[in-house]
């Protein structure tokens, strides 16, 4: 009788620990699924910056074009100097804004890289940590205390 009762309280142990591992797993599950839509979000994200990287770019290109017009027009042009001069600044200062706006972005780019490469890093980790979780899970229901 004390080892059928013995091997009730086995049986009923390898329940709750069956029932601990069914949560961790699920749990895991449920955070690379997290995980996989913080790595979308990081990618729209970063698509977003280099698509904004590309405009600031190409606006740049189009105010360094103004300013080579602008220079010669200098050279063609009986203009006033102090009207040429404050076009000048002007312009350098919205391509220095640019120029700065560019820089920000390539940093934005970079922490979303190194975000991407962290959720990854972390995925990776949790679906490790599944394995070995299924493993365990596996060798329980393997065993012979059933």
């Amino acid at each position: 009788m004390d080892n059928l009762k013995e091997k009730e309280q086995k049986l009923l142990e390898s329940l709750v620990r069956l029932d601990t591992i069914t949560d961790l797993v699920v749990s895991s599950k449920k955070k690379i699924v997290d995980l996989q839509e913080v790595r979308s979000n990081l990618e729209n994200e970063k698509n977003s910056l280099n698509k904004k990287l590309s405009t600031f770019e190409n606006e740049n290109e189009s105010l360094k074009s103004q300013l080579q017009d602008l220079e010669n027009s200098i050279n063609n042009q009986d203009t006033s100097d102090e009207d040429l001069r404050e076009k000048i600044i002007i312009i350098e200062e919205e391509n220095s804004k640019l120029k700065n706006s560019i820089s920000k972005l390539e940093k934005d780019l970079k922490s979303s890289k190194y975000r991407v490469m962290q959720a990854e890093k972390n995925k990776d980790e949790v679906s490790k940590r599944l394995d070995e979780l299924n493993q365990d899970a596996d060798n329980l229901l393997g065993s012979d205390e059933w």
